[in-house]
C-alpha cells in the first residue's frame, strides 16, 4: 500500500494534519514531509521518521524548500 514517493502534508503540525501524517505512516508511506508555520514544539504531534519542518508557505523560498529533494 505505502509508497516511496515523497508526500508533503501542509499544515502537518495541526490537529488534522497530524492525523493525516499518522495515517500515511500507518499505511506504509516512508517518505513523508510535514510542514507547518508553527514552531515544532507547538505541533500537536511529530514523528521522528517524518521530515518535520517549520516553514511559512506564504514565502516563496519556504515553498521551494518544502518541495525540494534536499535533506533537512
Amino acid at each position: 500500500m505505502g509508497g516511496n514517493e515523497r508526500i508533503l502534508v501542509a499544515g502537518g503540525g495541526g490537529f488534522i494534519g497530524g492525523h493525516i501524517v499518522s495515517n500515511l505512516r500507518a499505511r506504509g508511506h516512508t517518505n513523508v514531509r510535514a510542514v507547518d508555520i508553527k514552531p515544532l514544539d507547538q505541533w500537536h504531534q511529530t514523528f521522528p521518521e517524518v521530515d518535520n519542518r517549520s516553514l511559512d508557505l506564504r514565502e516563496l523560498a519556504s515553498c521551494r524548500e518544502a518541495v525540494c529533494e534536499c535533506v533537512a
